[in-house]
């Protein structure tokens, strides 16, 4: 098969070689899943940078969600078939025509669904899924700020959200992610371009709001907790104050912007932070991640969980979807489809 092999830590064109590799074997509990399509997660920007902790040694293949069909079954899994179309979770190995990874983390895909659609769900709806019901739980009538919110997950999480029956904010940069997110339903749309979501907050929404999501990390840790309600929640999702900086001093400056944290100033106004990192879920509680996966399957059946495709690649434009994704202009979910050939 091929395989798109991380060589280095480099630029977009710079870091990635397509290479011939053998097409892996299913252990005990695993699929292998013929992939027709896998998408890009920022996590795999900051893989290609060398500031992703999780990533394997070099050379290796990054990867974290894929959609295809299943073409070979472990004989103690039950429920696929060869032939299925599936969308998975995989634990890195996403680049490539063949990827294997565990049957919970694979869940059925509808014949009609777009390409990429598969790849949103397995990464964007699977961690806006966990964290929005089972990691905490949104309660009707509660105000919820999205921050990044026109990318993959806060579409997910704005999805959800309004599902719920919550009052939603989504932060976003430029005026066309500001249309994107009204034409989502988006009841308080912010651009941040043009005025901090804190400002906003406080001048529309009484300076206080229920439940934050974040994957910026950093200070904007520090000035959720400066409006969030008795009872409110910040889950945290990431850290891209962290892309492309490189170096231990950022490290310190990043960890000293989330401030100091005394469990009593959460207590006593009964608050929670609470971090996500799917990974984890995966390798210590695949219950919970079968339980995600199970969710977003019904959400996408009543048509809940929609997922926007901002672009698609072929096979040989790996440099080229890198280059997209990290310039923080894309909406959506960014995939790279193989020809149909493999």
């Amino acid at each position: 098969m091929l395989a798109h092999v991380l060589v280095k830590n480099s630029t977009p064109s710079d870091s990635f070689e397509l290479r011939e590799t053998p097409v892996p074997a299913p252990g005990p509990g695993q699929v292998l899943i013929k992939v027709d399509a896998f998408g890009l997660n920022y996590a795999d920007i900051m893989a290609r940078q060398g500031l992703y902790r999780e990533c394997p040694p070099l050379p290796c293949v990054i990867g974290y969600d894929v959609e295809g069909r299943i073409d070979q079954v472990a004989d103690d899994v039950s429920g696929f078939k060869k032939g299925d179309r599936v969308f998975g979770l995989t634990r890195f190995g996403g680049y490539a025509q063949y990827a294997v990874t565990q049957a919970q983390a694979v869940s059925h895909l509808p014949e009609e669904a777009p390409t990429g659609t598969g790849c949103a769900l397995a990464t964007q709806c699977v961690t806006a899924y966990h964290s929005a019901i089972l990691s905490q739980t949104l309660l009707p009538g509660e105000k919820v700020l999205i921050h990044a919110a026109a990318g993959g997950l806060g579409t997910a999480l704005v999805q959800i959200a309004l599902w719920r029956g919550c009052t939603v904010i989504g932060v976003a940069g430029g005026s066309e992610k500001a249309e994107y997110l009204k034409n989502l339903g988006v009841h308080h749309v912010v651009d941040h371009h043009r005025i901090s979501w804190t400002d906003y907050v406080h001048q529309h929404l009484n300076g206080r709001v229920d439940v934050i999501f974040d994957n910026i990390g950093g200070s904007s840790i520090k000035k959720g907790k400066s409006v969030l309600s008795h009872g409110g929640r910040i889950v945290t999702l990431g850290a891209a104050a962290l892309s492309g900086k490189k170096g231990k001093l950022n490290l310190i400056r990043l960890g000293l912007g989330f401030g100091f944290f005394s469990p009593i100033a959460y207590l006593s106004k009964s608050q929670s932070l609470i971090g996500v990192n799917m990974l984890k879920i995966a390798d210590y509680r695949p219950d919970m991640l079968a339980e995600s996966f199970k969710g977003v399957t019904m959400l996408h059946s009543k048509g809940i969980l929609n997922p926007h495709i901002g672009a698609i690649f072929n096979g040989t434009e790996l440099d080229k979807a890198h280059a997209f994704l990290e310039g923080r202009t894309s909406i959506g979910k960014v995939v790279v489809k193989w020809d149909d050939h493999h």
